[in-house]
């Protein structure tokens, strides 16, 4: 038998179209200690169920992911949560009828049935529903909570596409569930409900000020949460470098591409006329320069980041000239997934 450079034993993963037959597979599967890769509304996730503590390893290694990184528990609309966290409180109600299904994650206290394994050692727990057909599905069918990170190697670029994790996971999963394109494209949005100001530990496409317009009260923006990293618990996607392809990124404004002389393979991305044009002009000057241009919607930049950042690297491209979006709040999930994949 081989083993990848992880140390886990080499697989070819079955790539399995999203049909009821393959879905209750893929359940049974989770159920006894499999790992299932599967598509959300954010980004394809790396399953496991939270009660097979060897399935939960498993992802740890398929990932080459420190196990003190938390992973979130991904559950079914309805599903009960007696156990799992200690607590449901009348706040986590608002949110979760307000949200779920839906890319939000609440970081709550764990309920005694959820192991620490899952929590990174923590005492809180971070827990959601998510809204794709195929996901809830196959958590339906699950029966318990299943952990998922996102499902690509540790630190890199998030996956859109089950083509993306069989790329990337093909030999150290045995199953990946295909399913629709992520209709968000980005990890949920993430607030700690611990304290008695909720706190946005992670931005995503839903804002802070949805959720104070749902509670009534003040949430703590992510900016505000960032000035004092150690008071917060350990979440997915707080690492300053993170969802970074091979090419270096960039981060730029029109007015900065002008004066640059490239000598490697170069992709540019951006969405105003200005930077496009720019954009064109540096590809006639200097050659090998890609140019792709995306929609000026901060959501639907968001749904085509990751499958864009992967693209350079399957073109080879050594850099990403990509272009300095707004600081609106609109653009905080955008801004955070850039800054940490050009660090």
């Amino acid at each position: 038998m081989t083993t990848t450079d992880s140390g886990m034993p080499h697989v070819h993963a079955e790539l399995l179209a999203p049909t009821a037959s393959n879905i209750k597979r893929c359940a049974q599967a989770l159920q006894s200690g499999e790992l299932v890769a599967f598509p959300t509304e954010t980004v394809f996730g790396l399953g496991a169920a939270v009660s097979q503590l060897g399935a939960i390893e498993g992802i740890f290694k398929a990932k080459g992911r420190p196990s003190e990184h938390p992973l979130i528990a991904h559950v079914a609309p309805g599903a009960e949560l007696t156990g799992w966290v200690a607590e449901l409180t009348p706040t986590m109600q608002k949110l979760m009828n307000a949200f779920w299904p839906g890319p939000l994650t609440l970081v709550v206290p764990k309920g005694e049935r959820m192991p620490f394994e899952v929590t990174g050692r923590q005492n809180s727990v971070g827990i959601r529903c998510p809204s794709h057909p195929v996901a809830i599905e196959l958590l339906k069918a699950t029966g318990v909570p299943v952990a998922a990170p996102s499902a690509n190697r540790f630190g890199k670029v998030s996956p859109t596409r089950a083509s993306h994790v069989l790329a990337e996971l093909g030999d150290r999963i045995p199953f990946i569930l295909d399913g629709d394109v992520p209709e968000v494209g980005i990890e949920s949005t993430i607030v700690s409900l611990l304290d008695d100001q909720p706190a946005i530990l992670r931005p995503g496409a839903i804002t802070a000020a949805q959720i104070e317009a749902v509670l009534g009260v003040a949430v703590k923006s992510h900016g505000e949460v960032s000035k004092t990293p150690n008071a917060n618990p350990r979440v997915s996607g707080a690492l300053e470098k993170h969802y970074s392809p091979d090419a270096k990124v960039w981060v730029l404004q029109a007015s900065e591409l002008a004066a640059l002389q490239l000598q490697n393979k170069t992709l540019c991305v951006g969405w105003t006329d200005e930077f496009l044009a720019q954009a064109d002009a540096l590809r006639e000057k200097c050659g090998e320069v890609l140019v792709e241009a995306l929609s000026d919607k901060p959501g639907e930049v968001a749904k085509a980041l990751y499958a864009t950042l992967r693209q350079a690297d399957e073109l080879a491209c050594r850099q990403v000239l990509f272009e300095k979006p707004g600081q609106t709040p609109d653009w905080e999930a955008v801004n955070d997934r850039l800054k940490r994949a050009s660090a």
